[in-house]
């Protein structure tokens, strides 16, 4: 994890020997504290699904409750997570700073938009493979009807990615000029916390509504594919979350 998070913030930022140390610090401190802070609560999030999911509590108002506690481990987790990068960023608001980061930002941007202008049957083939292994993970093997509802759910989101890069493409671009005015830490922080949590206050409104929709969704995907589940797919799924739950646990201390 250490190494992944720091090769991302690497490519993005022109680094000297002395920062690249530096910034080895600020991850491994960064990962210590989601250790230490985030996953016990993760570890307790899924029990708890686990728990409902024993007690037959699998419904729409569940399922609901469930992605809204989900939702706020979320926010938390990038409040606590923001100050760590508003503290590196202070080092790389030169003009060349902002110029090296907004060049690899576009090279990142032209990369996804090549993987998105395949024709739209691989794009869904891709996308309804990813569905069938993630589900797979949790249910064991899929009965047809699950399989039916997979198939629909993968039609009906194959152009969300293209939305989803426009909006990481417009936020992006507006952060890197908020940048340019030389923003204080505090500064960098809070408006690193609006942007990511909030972001369509800041720039396209309309992305709220097109979140809210994918996440009822992917909620009626849920509550579907449950309503349809056998004892054992279900077993299954408790089981595996208890098990990830042990793994945070186990990893946090």
């Amino acid at each position: 994890m250490d190494k992944f998070i720091q090769d991302e913030i690497a490519y993005f930022l022109d680094l000297d020997e002395e920062e690249e140390v530096l910034l080895s610090q600020k991850v491994t401190e960064m990962v210590d504290w989601h250790r230490t802070s985030m996953l016990p609560s993760y570890a307790a999030y899924l029990t708890n699904i686990a728990d409902k999911l024993d007690a037959g509590r699998y419904g729409s108002d569940d399922i609901s409750m469930d992605l809204a506690n989900g939702r706020s481990l979320i926010e938390e987790t990038v409040i606590g997570l923001t100050p760590y990068a508003s503290k590196f960023l202070m080092r790389h608001q030169t003009v060349e700073d902002i110029e090296f980061m907004e060049k690899r930002m576009k090279t990142r941007r032209q990369e996804r938009l090549e993987q998105l202008s395949q024709p739209e049957d691989i794009l869904y083939e891709e996308r309804l493979e990813r569905l069938m292994l993630n589900f797979d993970r949790f249910l064991g093997n899929l009965n047809d009807a699950q399989v039916v509802l997979l198939e629909i759910h993968a039609r009906e989101i194959v152009g969300d990615s293209r939305v989803r890069l426009n909006n990481r493409t417009q936020r992006q671009k507006i952060f890197t000029k908020f940048l340019r005015k030389q923003p204080t830490e505090l500064e960098i922080t809070a408006y690193l916390n609006k942007l990511l949590l909030r972001g369509h206050v800041i720039v396209n409104p309309a992305h709220e509504a097109f979140s809210e929709v994918t996440l009822n969704r992917f909620k009626l995907l849920l509550v579907n594919m449950l309503a349809i589940s056998s004892p054992a797919q279900r077993d299954k799924i408790i089981s595996k979350l208890r098990e990830y739950a042990d793994d945070f646990k186990a990893i946090s201390s």
